[in-house]
């Protein structure tokens, strides 16, 4: 903890207000508030957000420091209320070289960990080996960057005896920051690939800035990597583990057996993972192990109960109308707070359930534990708390009177039925250490369904909408399309996900995927694109937008609002036809339009719009260009008469990229939000969303001679093995892909239709493909495979992702 005065002169910085104000929480997302005592928030400034503007609410909310840069906003307004600010010329520095004092309090061993994957999986798992001997303060899930590091490392305090942190990076002269804030004693590379590869003249450049973490170690673990690639000055300190002949430890494996080879001894382990990735994380973490001091006999009996780490929570639906998340695979204050964010994200109009586990090693007594776990389900306004586990039951009379308490999981399983009402409309955490077998009780509360699920990757789908806006002007807003549900992805979750991310506008084709938004909780505006007569007057209880796309639109929309009583100027949206020849009004209705909007004061012209018919195709870009300037000449024209501003945008995804003169006040955001871009330049920095998958539920052996399926379509002409998967026409894979025309992917290789589709299951050709029964079939997984899918079926990516039937469960899940 820190005061402000020792803050102001530690890093020589001005401060304004109270000094004496303690600080032990650094809070940069304003959406991430969970306590405004002892909170400092840091403003922080990028090109598309400012953290300046969100001080105002801060203030209301009840935070009383702060720290902002130099020249971003008037202090003379806020003098003489309380409040104290420290004033940077680059907060994100200062508060990376707090990190760094804060550090060098503290002479404690600590592992730096650095590489291209594997991070993460290898901080968990050393956490999971290391707990019961040190006090251990880590990354929390994948901080690892230039501002997930210092937040990080501030975490440090006294009761710790041991630090684990990660360190990633994306460009060259990125690590030194990063290694003076960590500083480790101990170093760890896990891999180096392919990752980030676009931010470094070569392989040879990112090996030596990655190594940069390790220059201050005592000792150092470089795992896949040769010896002849690292600089000299560390090798003498170094162990290295690989597959290279010139590896200290070779690795060598079979099943979920490992060989780690020196020259003097041979290490044998024995790991619950068969996996690649799994195997060299394995090993990095015994040769940490190994120079931390544990005998090679007490490291193969810790490495033996290694257990799965949970890169991302899970988001299902459950039983009674409840969602479920999924983040049960540990339990501690940090990982905790972070779950209990992304609760508040979700539908706040739902009941917030919190199912959690005795909390793991934290260095504090139980008691000041429990009662600060406590205090965080009470500030966050959980309705209820379920404790499973003796010690949080033990605590139990710190939590509201009304909270559940079972010993282990076993109890609140077999006593279900009598508490099932409370979970009925909730949303519900599931925060268990992985000893508790959380997943149970996953099981028990997830609404059930088939083997076939429709996983929808909530980081890739920030990760693309950041991308989109890295290419507009800080003044341009987006508006996020999400009818169709979402474009088969699920319009509640994804337009969760995009409020929290800040986005202006969400559209939707019809009022009723509107007014599902609006019952989820969505408080952004929404523009209704396809307004039907019959449901103007729910789209005006709900607040949704309208499209005024004819005459006969607007002026049955105006009548409804008189009828209501409504006088005062609605929102709504025009649309121009610039030569879609779709909907909306043409360049000869402008006069009339004008003179009916003026006479209709009970509307307000929100935006007026267009859309684009060939911006993907170049061979059609005069077409483009000549709508986008017929667009300008309208709009302009309608503003000038009207007499007021408003919102004028044309550019759908193709546009955002290909028209960047177009973007005007906003741009609609679509298919590429999804992960399909309009070219292979742009598909190289996007990230598919959505994956189809299931299971094989049958394998025979069909004779030649023989047939499969309906009317004997799929004739077999030699001995054949026939997977039977259970997703059919009903599930969204079309008719059009059966006898051969497309296939599914197993274990990575491309498998061959055979017969017609069913409605319900399909079959499959597996001959020369190894795979057992309740193995896992891909149908798509990315861009390239959906767009083959879309071929053979004669049409686009759009109807492939949308045609994903609603009967296939979404789960959807983010790190």
């Amino acid at each position: 903890m820190f005061t402000l005065n020792q803050i102001a002169e530690i890093l020589q910085l001005n401060l304004v207000g109270n000094g004496i104000l303690t600080v032990s929480h650094f809070l940069t997302d304003s959406r991430s508030l969970q306590s405004t005592e002892d909170t400092i928030f840091i403003a922080l400034k990028s090109k598309r957000n400012n953290g300046h503007s969100y001080i105002p609410a801060l203030i209301e909310a009840g935070v009383r420091s702060f720290m902002v840069q130099d020249g971003e906003i008037d202090l003379s307004i806020y003098q003489d209320n309380g409040l104290s600010f420290l004033i940077s010329s680059d907060p994100l520095k200062s508060l990376q070289q707090l990190a760094a004092y804060n550090r060098q309090r503290y002479n404690i061993p600590v592992i730096g960990i650095t590489g291209s994957n594997g991070k993460t999986v290898v901080k968990e798992w050393l956490y999971q080996l290391l707990k019961d001997e040190y006090v251990i303060c880590r990354s929390p899930k994948s901080y690892n960057s230039q501002l997930g590091v210092p937040l990080s490392v501030l975490n440090l305090n006294e009761k710790h005896s041991l630090g684990i942190f990660e360190a990633g990076i994306s460009r060259n002269g990125e690590m030194d920051n990063l290694a003076s804030i960590i500083r480790p004693t101990l170093g760890v590379i896990t891999s180096i690939g392919s990752a980030h590869d676009e931010g470094f003249e070569s392989q040879e450049q990112k090996i030596n800035e990655k190594t940069k973490l390790l220059f201050g170690s005592d000792r150092i673990i470089i795992n896949g990597v040769e010896k002849t690639k690292v600089e000299g000055s560390i090798i003498s300190k170094s162990v290295f583990v690989s597959e290279y002949p010139d590896a200290d430890f070779q690795i060598s494996y079979q099943d979920k057996k490992i060989e780690l080879k020196s020259s003097s001894e041979t290490i044998n382990l024995s790991i619950p993972f068969s996996d690649k990735a799994s195997v060299f994380n394995a090993a990095t973490c015994a040769m940490v192990l190994l120079n931390l001091g544990y005998d090679k006999e007490r490291v193969q009996q810790k490495i033996s109960r290694l257990q799965p780490v949970a890169l991302r929570l899970e988001i299902k639906k459950g039983i009674n109308q409840s969602f479920i998340i999924n983040d049960y695979y540990n339990s501690d204050l940090d990982s905790l707070t972070i779950a209990i964010n992304y609760l508040k994200q979700q539908n706040s109009s739902s009941k917030r359930i919190v199912v959690v586990s005795d909390i793991e090693q934290s260095g504090i007594p139980a008691s000041s534990l429990y009662r600060k776990v406590a205090e965080l389900f009470t500030k966050n306004k959980i309705d209820l708390v379920v404790g499973i586990g003796k010690e949080i039951t033990a605590y139990k009379p710190f939590f509201k009177a009304d909270s559940l308490f079972f010993d282990n999981t076993q109890a609140f399983i077999s006593r279900f039925r009598l508490i099932d009402h409370h979970f009925n409309k909730a949303t519900i955490l599931l925060k268990g250490a992985r000893s508790f077998g959380f997943e149970n009780i996953s099981r028990l509360l997830q609404q059930k369904s088939h083997d076939t699920v429709f996983e929808v990757n909530l980081n890739k789908l920030i990760d693309n909408v950041n991308y989109y806006r890295g290419l507009l002007s800080r003044e341009t807003k987006m508006m996020c399309m999400v009818k169709a549900m979402g474009y088969g992805s699920g319009g509640a979750e994804i337009a969760r996900t995009l409020q929290h991310m800040g986005v202006n506008y969400l559209a939707v084709a019809y009022s009723d995927e509107g007014v599902e938004l609006r019952e989820s909780g969505i408080t952004l505006p929404i523009m209704v694109m396809s307004p039907e007569e019959e449901g103007f007057e729910d789209l005006i209880d709900h607040n949704l937008e309208p499209e005024i796309y004819s005459f006969r639109i607007l002026k049955a929309f105006t009548s409804k609002l008189d009828s209501l009583g409504i006088t005062d100027g609605y929102p709504v949206h025009l649309k121009i036809d610039t030569g879609m020849h779709r909907l909306g009004f043409e360049e000869k209705d402008m006069d009339e339009l004008f003179v009916q909007v003026k006479n209709f004061p009970q509307i307000k012209i929100k935006s007026v719009f267009s859309h684009l018919s060939a911006s993907d195709n170049p061979n059609m870009d005069d077409f483009t260009e000549q709508q986008i300037n017929a667009f300008e000449k309208a709009s302009t024209l309608l503003e000038e008469k009207l007499g007021y501003k408003f919102l004028k945008h044309i550019c759908n995804s193709g546009a955002i990229t290909r028209f960047k003169n177009a973007h005007f006040d906003m741009v609609r955001l679509g298919i590429g939000m999804y992960g399909i871009g309009v070219n292979k330049t742009e598909q190289n920095k996007l990230e598919n969303v959505g994956t189809l998958r299931t299971t094989i539920s049958q394998i025979k052996l069909v004779q030649s001679g023989d047939t499969v399926g309906y009317n004997r379509s799929g004739k077999i002409d030699a001995p054949t093995r026939v997977a039977t998967l259970p997703i059919g026409y009903a599930d969204g894979f079309s008719r059009l892909l059966g006898n051969g025309k497309h296939g599914v992917y197993i274990h990575g290789n491309f498998c061959k239709t055979i017969a017609n589709i069913c409605m319900d299951m399909c079959m499959v050709d597996v001959t020369n493909v190894m795979c057992d029964e309740g193995d896992e079939v891909i149908i798509f997984s990315n861009a390239e495979q959906i767009n083959s899918m879309a071929q053979a079926m004669g049409t686009i990516s759009y109807e492939v992702l949308t045609g994903v039937s609603a009967r296939v469960k979404r789960l959807y899940v983010q790190e």
